[in-house]
């Protein structure tokens, strides 16, 4: 019986040059050679798709303002960072220079979000500080969702590419603020329990004093920690997201009276 004849490795690594990044994830446990080889297809891909800042990360949070007494939405614009080429970790973060109400590189003028349901959310300023309690409650609880979008378009609405979402329980205590210099780091949880965290959010809040002498927090995301590999399969494998509340496009400045008149409206 003749034995088949085994491929050499560097024309199965050709081969894995054309497979999904979702796929070449699943042999990266061949052996050492592979897996930096599937890294490297994977570092480049992931170079080709970010590194001219263009794609960016929006973060679309919803939670229960016990300040406000109702349901509030924050958004958060995260621009790359860096690449850690081992880990395939990738850092997404928040511009500090950056204008409220803008987003992108050529910090355009953000009007609000149209959301799943047909609605537009023009709640909050986009990168705008969230207002906390902050008295006797340790923990908040929040529910995230992640989006990639790109700001090279002429369009008045991008379309929004659905990541991830789950849930975040962020540190609000005053006594957190002042041990850690207001400091923290949460995983996003995903609703699947038995599925490890791909997701890590940074942020810091503030204490603030009012008119009244009386304290409270200010917080603030300022990085996202995401693997590379998620992302590149949201954009490979574009999801619905099956939220109402769920970001589906970008509304720029000026584009509501399009949106009115049906003009060059992206629809998905």
């Amino acid at each position: 019986m003749k034995m088949p004849t085994l491929l050499p490795n560097k024309l199965v690594l050709e081969v894995f040059t054309h497979l999904s990044t979702r796929n070449l994830c699943r042999y990266m446990i061949l052996s050492r050679y592979f897996d930096q080889g599937i890294k490297e297809i994977i570092v480049e891909r992931f170079h080709k798709a970010f590194s001219n800042q263009n794609k960016r990360l929006l973060a679309f949070i919803s939670r229960h303002d016990l300040l406000e007494l109702e349901q509030t939405r924050h958004a958060f614009d995260f621009a790359f960072e860096s690449l850690n080429n081992k880990t395939l970790t990738s850092i997404f973060s928040v511009d500090s220079t950056q204008p409220k109400g803008t987003i992108g590189p050529n910090k355009s003028k953000l009007e609000g979000l149209r959301l799943g349901y047909g609605g537009i959310w023009h709640q909050r300023l986009i990168n705008e500080s969230m207002k906390y309690f902050g008295w006797s409650i340790n923990i908040e609880e929040q529910e995230a969702r992640l989006y990639i979008y790109d700001t090279k378009t002429n369009q008045p609405y991008s379309k929004a590419c659905f990541v991830t979402s789950g849930r975040l329980l962020t540190p609000v205590n005053i006594d957190i603020c002042e041990s850690n210099k207001g400091w923290w780091t949460a995983p996003l949880l995903p609703k699947n329990k038995k599925q490890a965290p791909m997701v890590k959010f940074t942020g810091r809040n503030k204490i603030r004093e009012n008119v009244n002498g009386i304290s409270n927090i200010t917080g603030k995301f300022k990085s996202i920690s995401i693997k590379a590999s998620l992302l590149l399969a949201s954009l490979e494998e574009p999801r619905f997201d099956k939220s109402d509340i769920g970001v589906k496009y970008l509304l720029m400045e000026g584009g509501e009276e399009y949106f009115n008149n049906k003009k060059h409206c992206i629809i998905c």
